[in-house]
């Protein structure tokens, strides 16, 4: 399970070009407190350039995804950074 950290590049499942970076792993929701994730676009679409911010709860975030073969991978993937 990929852990939400701030600054890090992430992965989305659906498509290998669908990169975000985490800006922050520790907002909260106004009206239940539970944790947020926000995270920004890398990749550009039509309906959404790059830089498009988004929000999803955390435990959403690092959760699994059971794909149509019935293989179970993490919704986001970290990125990592090689020097």
């Amino acid at each position: 399970m990929s852990k939400a950290i701030a600054g890090h590049l992430y992965r989305h499942y659906k498509k290998e070009t669908m990169t975000y970076t985490v800006i922050a792993a520790d907002a909260l929701d106004c009206e239940s407190a539970k944790p947020l994730v926000v995270y920004r676009s890398e990749y550009d679409t039509p309906d959404h350039p790059r830089g498009t911010l988004w929000v999803r709860n955390r435990e959403d975030f690092e959760s699994k995804v059971t794909l149509a073969d019935g293989s179970v991978v993490d919704r986001f993937t970290e990125i990592p950074i090689s020097f």
